[in-house]
This record gives structure tokens, C-alpha cells and sequence, in this order.
């Protein structure tokens, strides 16, 4: 059973979008703190966006240094206000995660995002059980499940995350493994804990459709774009007017072929070009080794948001 003191967090970001946010590097890849800063006070402004996440996949967490960490954590917080600042968490171990948690907590998140291990690719259950447990009694805050495959693995046995989202310190569960029936057969098994673990979805590319199948919230990389329109598609499925989603669905489809096209990856640095298209960003690099995206698609990608109206 839920704690006590994070049921009022948990009930939070129960409805809405919670965007992954991209972080802004110069060509030198330093942190460009006043294009984040700019962004995140963006972001929080949009009625339906519940909480900010930080240094997720999106935010290309696993290449940073500590102290990059910190600062955009730190950097989240300060633009955030009052809304909820969540950060992800590596680290290849209980004991480097529970450490980088602990400096999570230390500039002001109010809860973490556990990243799957690559050990997870063993399929024990219980190692990832244990993982949980090892961070919660370090670090005592709230904390984000997040199923997501690994070194070829399409994610720990569905059973490992009912048990994972009964431990006390977890508050929401973030499915996220690209595939509608995994998905489906984990949102069942999952939605009798309800009252005490929000469901996420983090399936950019079948949103709607994971929204009819139970997900109350979204947290999505996706939301660095255009986020009013994530918060007007997950309401409109919340309403039940499935005819007003699929008009969002249908207007947003090309920009999500081109975000989440082949090879999927890339997603960051297309989301990057498109924010600096858009003079969020001032630069759109991404960290070595990744590219970033050549001419022909960024014209395509202009292109696109031009349509939407978005430039």
C-alpha cells in the first residue's frame, strides 16, 4: 500500500501530460540553461501539464556527468514553480542509482523515475524488486516504474511490475514498450492497484489508443511539442469523445511518422531540430556519439510544422 505522505503526488499527476523534456547543448555541449529554463516555464504554463520530468531517455540522461545532472534538475525546479518536478535515474547498479537519486532529491525533484537496468534482461524478477526496494530505503521518496526493453529484451515479466507498483514507495508505473499487446496484457494485470499506483503511458506513437486502453496519464517525450494538443487528445478520450481524438490523431500523424520514423532512435534529434525550428532552442545539438539530423529531413521536418501551423 501507497504511503501516506505521497498519495497527494500520486493523485497529482493522476490525469494530464507529464512532458520528458530534451535539453538544450551548445555546439560545445554545454547546458544552455535560460533555453531550458524558457522551455520548461513554457511547458508548465499549459493547463493539462501536471509535471515536468527530467533527464529521462529524452533528456539523454546515461551521457551526462553528475554535475550536468544536478544543474538541469536544478534548472527544472527553479522554472517549474509549483508544478511537480520528476528526474529519471540510472545507473547500472542499486547502489550508483540510489546515489544519483539521492542528488535527485538533493536539487528539489519530488520524486524519480527508476530507468531500467540491463541486468533486466535476465528476466528475475526479483532483481528488479530488489532494485526498488534498495533506492526506496535510501533515498525514502516517491517513485516512477518504467517498463521499457532492454539489450533486446522486450521487458521484465509482466508480474515483476504488479509487484513493483504494491511496494510502498511506488506511486505511478509508466508503461512504455512500443508494443500494443504487451501493453494491453499489462495494463490488465496492473489495474486492480489503481488507487495506488497512477498509470502512465509512455507509447508515443499509439497514444490514443493507449489512452482507451487505461493509461490516466501520459508521459511522453512527444509533449515537447505541441503539448496543448496532448492534453486536448488525452481529455477528449477521457470524455469519451473519440471523434475529437481521432481529429487530433489524424492532424498529428505526420509529425509523428517523421518524430518516431525509422530508425526510431533518432526520435531526440528530430524532437531537437523541430524546438529550435520553433526558437525554443537555440542550437539543436545532441551528445556524441548521436547525429544530428541531415538537411533533406530537416526540410521535411519544417515542412511539417509548418502545416501545423507551428513555425
Amino acid at each position: 500500500m501507497l504511503k501516506d505522505e505521497f498519495k497527494e503526488l500520486k493523485e497529482q499527476i493522476a490525469g494530464g501530460i507529464i512532458p520528458a523534456t530534451a535539453n538544450p547543448w551548445t555546439p560545445e555541449y554545454e547546458l544552455v540553461e535560460a533555453d531550458l529554463k524558457g522551455h520548461v516555464d513554457s511547458l508548465v504554463s499549459v493547463d493539462g501539464i501536471e509535471a515536468v520530468i527530467a533527464n529521462a531517455h529524452t533528456g539523454e540522461t546515461k551521457m551526462q556527468d553528475e554535475e550536468t545532472y544536478r544543474r538541469v534538475i536544478e534548472t527544472h525546479v527553479e522554472a517549474a514553480g509549483d508544478t511537480p518536478v520528476f528526474a529519471g535515474v540510472y545507473g547500472e547498479s542499486s547502489i550508483e542509482a540510489a546515489k544519483l537519486a539521492q542528488t535527485a532529491k538533493d536539487a528539489g525533484a519530488d520524486g524519480v523515475m527508476l530507468l531500467p537496468l540491463d541486468v533486466y534482461a535476465h528476466q528475475i524478477p526479483q532483481e528488479a524488486i530488489n532494485h526498488f526496494k534498495y533506492v526506496a530505503d535510501a533515498v525514502d521518496m516517491p517513485l516512477i516504474n518504467f517498463q521499457f526493453p532492454t539489450w533486446g529484451s522486450p521487458g521484465l515479466p509482466i508480474s515483476a511490475h504488479v509487484e513493483i507498483c504494491k511496494l510502498p514507495h511506488v506511486i505511478a508505473f509508466k508503461e512504455a514498450s512500443f508494443d500494443p499487446i504487451r501493453y494491453d496484457r499489462t495494463i490488465r494485470a496492473v489495474d486492480h492497484l489503481r488507487d495506488d499506483c497512477t498509470i502512465m503511458t509512455g507509447n508515443d506513437t499509439f497514444l490514443m489508443h493507449a489512452y482507451e486502453l487505461g493509461a490516466e496519464t501520459g508521459l511522453i517525450g512527444y509533449a515537447n511539442l505541441v503539448p496543448e494538443l496532448h492534453v486536448e487528445k488525452i481529455r477528449a478520450v477521457h470524455d469519451g469523445d473519440i471523434e475529437r481524438a481521432r481529429e487530433i490523431r489524424k492532424r498529428l500523424l505526420p509529425l509523428t511518422n517523421h518524430i518516431f520514423g525509422e530508425p526510431e532512435g533518432r526520435y531526440r534529434a528530430r524532437t531537437k531540430a523541430a524546438l529550435q525550428m520553433q526558437g525554443v532552442f537555440e542550437h539543436d545539438t545532441v551528445l556524441p556519439p548521436q547525429e544530428q539530423i541531415d538537411h533533406e529531413e530537416r526540410e521535411d521536418l519544417r515542412r511539417i510544422l509548418d502545416d501545423l501551423d507551428r513555425l
